[in-house]
């Protein structure tokens, strides 16, 4: 309303109140005091009026105000106990006001927050996008976001988002700020991007299918692995990569178990894209809706491929020979235990043969391992197809075999007649000629034969049998079988107690040296001693080399033997420099192809050398011809290495191993030494005195000494002496005695050299 209408209507209002209360006067209605008066009482009702109005407003804004402050009361302690927090910052970002929920979310007091600012607050990383995040609103006046991290001295960093919205202020522009606490969202998105990252590049492949089983997600691995696409699966049902390999009941044994356990794992085939079948090893899981309804199901699997062909190589590896591919002992010793069983159940005879190749080593020393292997591998199939299916082949190690026959029939005669005609068809077998790496080949089979049950029904005793058996073949010539006799049980007890026997020996000192004196031929002065061992043992007396070198051998104890024969050899050598005369320039001792193979036998010749502190001439090593071909590499190696150190080298048993005119000029040899299967035949084989007769001319036009073994008769020293042979030792001269004993025959016929 207007001014001037306000006033008159106030003026109308004024005059209809005053014609309502006036009174009769004596003045004159048109006179000026009767005007004056009229205006007075007008005016003063006037000021009545308005002071009515001013009474009522008054009261209204009194109203007013107190809502108004309940209002903003109500608004700050709103304000204050929002759940996000609120700052509002001048125009240099200053706090003027926050709310206490961000002070709580701060940890600290109202106070400390005040006039502060705002970027104090704010992660030092984060510094940088709150300003950007300023520039840009008030550069484009309107709401801003970002996502930001504030601490303060109570508590550490905590992802926030930042709602700003710019204000024009009488007192100049303003930032108001609501601050939204994000950092579970944030863990949650961690966690999110965790659970895609491991679904998408997780190695087991997972599969999500809805209710009915039609694919609705893939991982990496998956795809990787069937080779199907994203784009060719989704939607497709899983029947798709059934392999055809399970029938329909396996399925619905699946489906049924995992609907009513919620879970089912195993091992299942599946097909890739290219139709090729594969094994995975697979988990089920089925996920359901509140109303416990199928909502999805989810598989997680892995190609167990690798795995299978793993298992499969282990339990070959572990059952069977690697090079045959034959059972190995392990295998055949569960097959001995069926049989056994089988043969007592069902009243039948089985029989088992130990095989073993002769004269093998030579082969593979001298022809290589690749030929030694190959030749084993012949044998194997050759020794396949003598027996039946249901029979056994096995390969115990090195060149040796084991054939299980069962079911060879209730009598013994015609299961014993049976087996015979088996061990006759592998030694004919086996005797036909074999093409092993373009070297053609002969060989032979020793075979050793144990009947079970009558003969033995425990499995260690069976192969110990035929074991036996074999070893009697070898003994009378090879080439051969023989079942076990009583005899040979008796030998085998008796072979069993030497090897017993042996690993006591060291400790209780059993072992002797004894000494056989060899004579120059030209000066009939004693030119050399060779060392020989014996065994004191308590039960039997005096115990030849011949009764337990070989078990030594074969046990390995040979190592420690031999190292104990060179240990009192030296001994001796250092007790003889002792003496006025020495009896000999050298003593000759045996060496095991064993001991020289061991790695620290060079370093152990130099450690027994300085311990005694002779001079290596006056030690000389006897070398076996098997040992020098073995490693030929390696054996020179050693050799020079013996010779450079001044130590001398001697072959034994020369002509009864494998020799070679290549090693005697190619290794530092200084003696060769002739077996004494050839002089015990001198005068009565022929053929033999000329093989004599060419060894010593081959030796003499080397350079090398010539020492003949075993001479007993005057005619053999008469024939050696003719052809020119260096030393002859043997009892014609001496049989091996004690060490007192060759000093007083040294002494009483002057033989000092």
């Amino acid at each position: 309303m207007k001014i001037g209408d306000k006033f008159f209507d106030l003026r109308k209002r004024a005059e209809d109140i005053l014609k309502m209360i006036s009174e009769p006067t004596n003045v004159q209605k048109d006179s000026d005091l009767f005007r004056l008066l009229h205006e007075l009482d007008t005016y003063r009702i006037e000021l009545e009026l308005q002071n009515e109005e001013l009474h009522t407003a008054n009261t209204e804004l009194h109203i007013l105000q107190d809502t108004l402050k309940e209002e903003i009361a109500i608004h700050f302690r709103h304000y204050d106990i929002a759940p996000v927090g609120y700052v509002t910052l001048d125009r240099s970002y200053s706090i003027i006001e926050l709310n206490q929920t961000l002070v709580r979310m701060l940890h600290l007091i109202k106070e400390d927050c005040l006039k502060h600012f705002f970027s104090k607050f704010i992660r030092q990383e984060d510094q940088d996008t709150f300003y950007f995040c300023c520039q840009k609103l008030i550069t484009e006046k309107k709401p801003q976001t970002c996502e930001l991290q504030l601490h303060s001295d109570k508590i550490q960093p905590f992802w926030v988002k930042l709602d700003c919205v710019p204000e024009q202020h009488e007192q100049g522009k303003r930032i108001h700020i609501s601050i939204t606490d994000i950092s579970n969202l944030k863990a949650l998105e961690k966690d999110l991007r965790l659970s895609v990252s491991v679904f998408a590049e997780c190695a087991e492949m997972i599969v999500v299918t809805d209710a009915n089983r039609n694919i609705i997600k893939i991982n990496n691995a998956f795809i990787q692995t069937t080779g199907y696409s994203e784009q060719e699966i989704i939607g497709k049902n899983t029947r798709i990569l059934k392999s055809g390999k399970h029938d329909e009941s396996f399925y619905q044994e699946m489906w049924s178990e995992l609907n009513e356990h919620n879970h089912w794992q195993g091992e299942i085939w599946n097909k890739r894209k290219n139709g090729e079948i594969y094994p995975e090893w697979l988990s089920l899981t089925a996920i359901k809706n509140t109303d416990n309804s199928i909502a999805h199901y989810i598989s997680v699997s892995s190609d167990i491929t690798e795995r299978k062909k793993d298992a499969a190589h282990i339990h070959f590896m572990a059952y069977y020979d690697p090079l045959t591919g034959l059972p190995n002992r392990i295998l055949l010793q569960d097959r001995l235990k069926q049989a056994l069983v089988q043969s007592h159940r069902n009243r039948q005879h089985g029989a088992v043969f130990i095989l073993d190749i002769d004269h093998f080593k030579v082969v593979n020393d001298s022809l290589g391992h690749m030929v030694g292997d190959e030749l084993l591998q012949e044998v194997a199939k050759r020794l396949t197809s003598c027996i039946r299916k249901e029979d056994t082949i096995s390969r115990m190690g090195g060149d040796e075999f084991v054939v299980l026959l069962t079911d060879l029939g209730e009598d013994k005669h015609n299961a014993i007649l049976r087996a015979s005609n088996v061990a006759k068809k592998i030694i004919d077998e086996i005797s036909q000629p074999i093409i092993a790496n373009n070297n053609k080949l002969q060989i032979t089979l020793s075979i050793g034969i144990v009947m079970f049950p009558d003969d033995s029904d425990q499995i260690s005793n069976l192969i110990k049998l035929a074991d036996n058996a074999m070893y009697k073949v070898k003994k009378s010539g090879r080439n051969n079988y023989q079942f076990v006799t009583p005899s040979l049980q008796k030998e085998a007890d008796e072979r069993l107690t030497v090897q017993h026997g042996l690993h006591q020996a060291l400790e209780r000192q059993e072992f002797e040296l004894f000494y056989q004196p060899q004579i120059n031929f030209s000066t009939q002065k004693i030119s050399g001693v060779e060392a020989l061992i014996r065994w004191n043992n308590p039960d039997r007396g005096l115990v030849t080399p011949d009764e337990f070198i070989a078990i030594s051998e074969e046990t390995g104890l040979i190592v420690p033997i031999g190292t104990w024969v060179l240990e009192q050899a030296c001994r001796q050598i250092s007790d003889w420099n002792k003496l006025s005369t020495p009896p000999t320039p050298y003593l000759s001792v045996n060496m095991s192809i064993r001991q020289f193979q061991q790695k620290n036998f060079i370093s152990e010749m130099e450690r027994i050398l300085l311990k005694y502190n002779i001079k290596p001439q006056q030690l000389e090593l006897e070398l076996t011809e098997s040992l020098l071909i073995h490693n030929l590499t390696e054996t020179q190696n050693k050799l020079f290495t013996l010779k450079d150190m001044g130590v001398r080298l001697a072959i034994d048993d020369f002509g009864t191993g494998y020799s070679s005119l290549q090693y005697l000029k190619s290794l530092p040899l200084d003696v060769l030494k002739i077996d004494q299967s050839f002089i015990q035949d001198i005068g009565i084989d022929h053929n033999n005195e000329a093989i004599v007769q060419t060894i010593i001319s081959l030796a003499n036009n080397l350079d090398l000494w010539v020492v003949a073994e075993g001479v007993v008769t005057q005619r053999q020293y008469d024939f050696l002496k003719l052809k020119g042979c260096g030393s002859y030792q043997g009892y014609y001269y001496s049989k091996p005695i004690k060490e007192h004993e060759l000093l007083e025959v040294i002494k009483k016929q002057s033989l000092y050299f």
